[in-house]
């Protein structure tokens, strides 16, 4: 029976106003109506709708729903291809749903094969709960519409119950499919109805069965041969601003086999920039829509997402509660948890960050979350196929937001987009075809990227390496109270012999000695090892230096020099390229518009393997013996350093490269100075065993304050009642019970600093006479200030200094034989399981820190790891 319709432009005005409708959808009502008003077409054959996806198919389904029951036309079957289409469908056309489309004078009753018991009331009384007036819309999926292959006479599950749903005989509602065919107005719209052409037999076999009054399909992709009532290509739609703007984000040399995860990455750090702009966008818009984007990841099969999903989960989302961040969707992960975080994925609180693909969500399912698409191994022009592009071209506010980072779709092809552009596969997606006719692609190349240079071994520079002259570092205070910041500086004659560690007049305390005088016996002040500490002892790096004739050596080389070296060490990340698609249509061409490039950062280096390579390129230059020392040297001391004063949390290839260069030429450079240099010298270690004694007594007349009270950390005053060389005690955190100083800003405020420090397990003065010394020169060695160690268990030599010290040339020279010194002991057999590190610490620096831990971070460090 012919349908009574009739075109009226007022009518199709208000569904235009009600359903909020974009003038391609108009267009394209306007266009089915008037044809089905002809009564010029066979009603079991489509009449297609072909517009772009994402331009808003279903709402023109809708509008053509409500444009026919204002016509008195009240039924209507809707075909999906599968059951998360009918799914989403139904919840499109379902008052109340976070997805319902609204527009409707009255609100359509719905029906599926499920739910066939809504009819077993009658019509009338299913319409008066439904709405009076209202119209019914049968939702099925494909499957549910062929008969079933035995009659329906035996039971079945799966696929083949889901028929029986409708063409089994039900007591109550009698059999669907036979009501179906009995209604003399049946309108089927079919969905995605290029997966049901003239080819598809056993679907168009069951739509005759039915007797449809009229057939409408709608597709983003017809065929040659089809009846299109109207089309809305892709360029057009992107040209209008209906659809996000696709972009080709590539690298310039393409993606090599195995490099995968650097695709993932530059996924993600394209996803990091796209959720900065929503972030942006949304705070900008507080009343506006509350949307996320997406990372959308295409795989080749379950195995690859498998793998693929892992990845991702455990190198970006390693967070337990991060659980549902990363969305696996295929033929084995498709149960009621996956399907509830689909339906919800444009919810404000979904937790999906990245939704991995096979082929299970391309027909039908939508979202207007994804931003970046990337598609790994070999999926051929298919990344450009509206049913793969389309999923991520929907605006996720609605309207273009002039926000290119928004409204642009970022696409990641392993292949070149001048593969994908001459595919006669992607003309045919973007409508070129039909509307420009004998268009032939044409590419508008933009220039080459900039690719990565290989890493060449820079030349040899550097001027020649000039030695220090000694100076007497014997200084003042600078507060007015007489104190000192001399170290017990020694030349080569005249220098005590180490054996009793007493300070200079201490005698030790015999078992069976009187402490007498000629006249009378005097009570011995006693200093003694704080009982905290009993038992406990260290090994001091003593050393001595000698001028030698030796090859050039990598303890040689100062770490000044090294950090100095490190700073160079840069990362810009990497750019990738981009190119809009875009449609000339007065040159009748397809071809692509050059963008800025993206800047990315540089594929990630785990820790080990940049150490590893770093070792491996200055091993491999000659430029030094390969020695035991030389080697624990570079492992355990120059590239460590190297690593920690480059500034670089997270290395990347970028990084690595760069951090080659610098460190070859910097030995380059240092090994070059070292020939000129001819000469070198030699330091030997002498550990010794510190304390020497659990006790001693102070010379006669000598006594033990108390700290001093009321003075601050940061107190410098003249009257603070300090003396040099007066011993003062009990200390918390003193190796033993009493210590003697030479300065009060430096080294008396040190102590106190170290003495109420949770990181500091102990804390002693090193004594002249004590064996415990640095050689600087070969005639000239230095006694430290303190050791300290360290809740960590670093052992730090520590030396307070007054700020006039900073640039005083013995102090450099000083720092640097202590430097050179712990450099060495990463070969020395005494120091394998031990950390020791040196500090120099200037009076304003102690002043004006809280800790010894602040103190660390702007003083002058050294520091040698064990192995």
């Amino acid at each position: 029976m012919p349908l009574n319709i009739s075109y009226d432009e007022n009518l199709i005005e208000q569904m235009k106003a009600k359903f909020d409708l974009r003038q391609p959808n108009v267009e394209a009502l306007k266009a089915i109506v008037r044809r089905l008003e002809s009564g010029d077409f066979d009603p079991q054959k489509q009449l297609l709708l072909d517009l772009a996806t994402g331009v808003g198919k279903t709402y023109i389904i809708a509008s053509l729903v409500e444009y026919l029951r204002r016509q008195g036309v009240m039924n209507v079957m809707l075909v999906t291809p599968n059951t998360v289409v009918q799914d989403k469908t139904v919840a499109d056309f379902s008052q109340g749903s976070n997805r319902y489309i609204g527009g409707f004078d009255i609100p359509p009753a719905l029906v599926t094969p499920d739910d066939v018991h809504k009819l077993r009331l009658g019509e009338s009384s299913y319409h008066l709960f439904a709405g009076e007036g209202a119209s019914t819309v049968y939702i099925f999926n494909v499957q549910q519409l062929f008969p079933p292959k035995d009659g329906g006479k035996n039971e079945a599950t799966g696929v083949e119950a889901q028929r029986r749903k409708t063409w089994r005989f039900q007591e109550e509602t009698g059999i669907l499919a036979e009501r179906l065919i009995e209604l003399d107005d049946l309108v089927v719209i079919v969905d995605e109805a290029h997966l049901f052409g003239s080819t598809a037999a056993r679907f168009q076999e069951s739509l005759k069965a039915f007797h449809p009054a009229a057939t409408v399909g709608l597709t983003a992709s017809s065929s040659k041969g089809d009846d299109v009532v109207f089309r809305y290509p892709l360029w057009k739609a992107i040209s209008h601003g209906f659809v996000k703007q696709p972009v080709l984000v590539y690298r310039n040399k393409g993606y090599k086999k195995g490099e995968a995860e650097r695709q993932l990455q530059d996924a993600m750090s394209l996803l990091a920039l796209k959720e900065e702009a929503y972030r942006l966008h949304r705070e900008a818009h507080p009343d506006g829509k509350q949307t996320k984007p997406l990372l959308f990841v295409v795989c080749t099969d379950v195995n690859h997402a498998t793998e693929t999903a892992t990845t991702l989960r455990n190198t970006y989302f390693p967070d337990p509660n991060a659980v549902h961040a990363v969305l696996q969707v295929d033929n084995q992960h498709d149960d009621a948890t996956t399907q509830t975080l689909l339906r919800n994925l444009d919810e404000p609180n979904s937790p999906v960050r990245v939704i991995v693909s096979v082929n299970k969500l391309r027909e039908g399912w939508d979202t207007k979350r994804i931003a970046v698409m990337c598609t790994l191994r070999a999926m051929g022009s298919e990344v450009l196929t509206q049913q793969v592009m389309g999923r991520g071209l929907r605006l996720p506010f609605g309207k273009l937001t002039k926000v290119p980072a928004i409204d642009e779709l970022d696409i990641i092809s392993h292949k070149s987009f001048v593969d994908l552009l001459t595919s006669e596969n992607v003309l045919r997606e973007f409508g070129i075809e039909e509307d420009i006719p004998g268009v032939k692609p044409e590419l508008v190349l933009p220039p080459s990227g900039g690719s990565v240079s290989p890493v060449v071994d820079p030349g040899v520079t550097g001027d020649e390496i000039g030695t220090g002259t000694e100076a007497d570092d014997n200084t003042g205070d600078g507060n007015g109270a007489g104190a000192t910041t001399g170290d017990q500086d020694h030349s080569a004659t005249g220098v005590p012999s180490a054996g009793s560690g007493l300070p200079i007049g201490a005698r030790n305390v015999g078992d069976d000695e009187e402490i007498t005088t000629g006249v009378e016996i005097v009570a011995p002040v006693v200093v003694k090892v704080n009982e905290a500490f009993e038992g406990q002892t260290f090994t001091f790096p003593s050393s001595t230096m000698t001028e030698t004739q030796r090859p050039f050596s990598l303890v040689d080389i100062p770490t000044s020099v090294i950090v100095e070296a490190a700073k160079k060490v840069t990362d810009h990340g990497e750019l990738l390229d981009r190119a809009k698609i875009i449609v000339e249509e007065a040159a009748d061409k397809l071809g692509v518009k050059h963008m800025e490039r993206q800047s990315v950062p540089s594929f990630r280096e785990s820790t080990s393997k940049v150490e590893s390579e770093l070792t491996n390129r200055l091993m491999r230059t000659g430029l030094f013996q390969a020695t035991k020392e030389n080697d624990a040297v570079l492992r355990r001391s120059i590239v460590p350093t190297f690593m920690k004063a480059s500034g670089v949390e997270k290395w990347t290839v970028k990084a690595k490269e760069s951090a080659v260069v610098s460190l070859l030429d910097m030995v380059k450079q240092e090994a070059k100075a070292a020939v000129a240099k001819n000469t070198f010298t030699e330091v030997t270690v002498h550990p010794v065993t510190l304390p020497v004694q659990t006790s001693y007594i102070l010379p006669v007349g000598r006594t033990v304050q108390k700290p001093l009270e009321n003075v601050n950390q940061k107190t410098r005053t003249k009257d603070a009642g300090f003396a040099a060389k007066q011993y003062y005690g009990p200390w918390d955190k003193g190796l033993f019970d009493a210590a003697a100083f030479d300065s009060f800003t430096a080294e008396y405020q040190l102590a106190r600093l170290l003495n109420f420090d949770p990181n500091v397990t102990w804390w002693t003065r090193i004594y002249e006479d004590s064996g415990a010394k640095v050689a600087y020169t070969t005639r000239n060695d230095y006694i430290p200030d303190f050791v300290v160690l360290g809740t960590d268990g670093t052992y730090w030599i520590v030396e307070g200094k007054a700020d006039d010290k900073r640039e005083d040339e013995i102090v450099v020279r000083k720092r640097e034989a202590t430097e050179r010194l712990l450099r060495s002991l990463v070969a020395h057999p005494d120091y394998q399981d031990a950390t020791w590190a040196y500090l120099i610490a200037f009076e304003s620096d102690i002043r004006n820190s809280d800790s010894f831990a602040e103190l660390i971070s702007i003083g002058c460090v050294e520091r040698m790891l064990p192995s």
